[in-house]
């Protein structure tokens, strides 16, 4: 059995508390992701990201402390690290 099918198991045979155990470790996973991809950005990056299906390119101007603003050229955004990928230059 692969993790997935585990995991899958797991969730299936697990009552109401042990399921919102498992939602507060997923949100904790999901904010250390979070934070692991806003280090790995700076201000002066180029980064793309998907707007109604379209690939925007733009330039990280700002950190906030949950989204970086970037400036693209239709605009200013507030994205979350997570939605961002860096672009090579």
């Amino acid at each position: 059995m692969d993790a997935m099918e585990e995991i899958k198991a797991t969730i299936f045979s697990s009552n109401r508390e042990e399921i919102n155990a498992i939602v507060e470790l997923i949100k904790i996973r999901k904010e250390m992701l979070s934070k692991e991809k806003m280090n790995e950005m700076k201000v002066g990056d180029k980064v793309s990201f998907i707007h109604k299906g379209a690939k925007v390119l733009g330039t990280i101007t700002k950190k906030n402390i949950k989204r970086l603003v970037v400036n693209t050229e239709i605009g200013g955004w507030n994205v979350p690290a997570s939605l961002l990928t860096l672009v090579e230059e």
